[in-house]
């Protein structure tokens, strides 16, 4: 009798909830988001010195704001940081802006860098409807949960901007155009309402597994043309 209660008031907590993982849910594998330059110069044999202002999305989209697309900015400083290393420049920074700078580092660098990445998306998300059984037990929940899938396509820009350090005139601007790229994913959670892209890769493995994968190969092809 015990177990039977035990196993209606389980149902009736299933219904309620916002979100539900498959009991087999799958483990986060973290983004790994790094490039290596192909050749290397002797350090400073350039002769001059860079301040490079880190990476920012163009576009304020809330899943910028949180894994695996955080990631990505976050690991493009470092790897500019390292490419223009390698090609000999001195770096100061990076910087979260020019306003950061102090007057030393605005006057004994030759000039800024500025990297935007214009990151373009293309979501063409649907979902599909699950039976949630818990109404057997609480007619209060809700009728039906929901699992997104569709796909993704991606594109953009890289914008490569380089100002003076000290009065912020733009010296010269560089776009590199990235190639679409197009992937499909299927979600493992159930929600009960439509979610947002953010709360997907928060809560969802699969769906952060499958954006950070394809994430990382765009990232390779596009710092590969910087």
């Amino acid at each position: 009798m015990r177990l039977v209660y035990f196993l209606l008031l389980s149902a009736a907590l299933v219904g309620c909830a916002t979100t539900k993982l498959p009991s087999s849910a799958t483990m986060r594998v973290p983004a790994t988001f790094d490039f290596s330059p192909p050749s290397r110069a002797q350090i400073g044999a350039a002769n001059m010195t860079v301040a490079l202002i880190r990476p920012t999305f163009v576009s304020k989209e809330p899943e910028y704001l949180v894994p695996p697309y955080s990631e990505m900015a976050t690991s493009m400083g470092n790897d500019f940081e390292e490419m223009l290393t390698a090609k000999g420049f001195t770096i100061r920074g990076p910087f979260g802006s020019r306003d950061e700078m102090v007057y030393n580092d605005k006057t004994t660098s030759d000039f800024a860098i500025e990297v935007s990445i214009d990151l373009r998306h293309n979501y063409n998300r649907k979902y599909a409807t699950v039976a949630n059984w818990g109404t057997l037990v609480n007619q209060n929940a809700n009728t039906n949960f929901y699992k997104m899938n569709g796909e993704i396509t991606f594109s953009g820009d890289l914008i490569i901007t380089a100002s003076s350090p000290q009065y912020g005139e733009k010296l010269w601007k560089k776009n590199i155009h990235l190639q679409p790229q197009s992937f499909t994913y299927s979600g493992s959670a159930k929600w009960t309402s439509v979610p947002g892209m953010a709360d997907e890769l928060k809560q969802d493995n699969v769906v952060y597994n499958t954006i950070a994968r394809e994430l990382e190969k765009y990232y390779q092809g596009a710092l590969s043309l910087c």
